[in-house]
């Protein structure tokens, strides 16, 4: 019985850290239209990608930060970091787009 409420309870945990991370990446979204230019909205929303396994939104985002603020070394760690977690899932780098011809 103990080992079964333990696996329920993990999986109700996850889904609480998702459902989170998706409330939240709406909050922050919101913010970012009206502070676009704010590269900590860009950096806290990248994280919050990342949480939910979004890569090429947490990718895209964490870039969006480093544009904004290109001397900063945390966003730089960060999109490093996120980079090599998105690679170990297989999701990274993107595959190229054949050209049509």
């Amino acid at each position: 019985m103990s080992s079964t409420l333990g696996r329920w309870w993990i999986s109700l945990s996850g889904s609480c850290k998702y459902l989170g991370a998706s409330v939240a990446i709406n909050l922050v979204k919101r913010k970012l239209g009206r502070r676009p230019h704010d590269w900590s909205l860009w950096l806290m929303l990248g994280r919050l990608y990342a949480i939910g396994y979004q890569w090429s939104q947490a990718i895209e985002a964490l870039k969006r930060a480093r544009k904004l603020n290109p001397s900063n070394e945390v966003v730089a760690q960060v999109l490093a970091k996120v980079k090599e977690e998105a690679r170990q899932n297989g999701a990274w780098p993107p595959a190229k787009k054949e050209k049509s011809g």
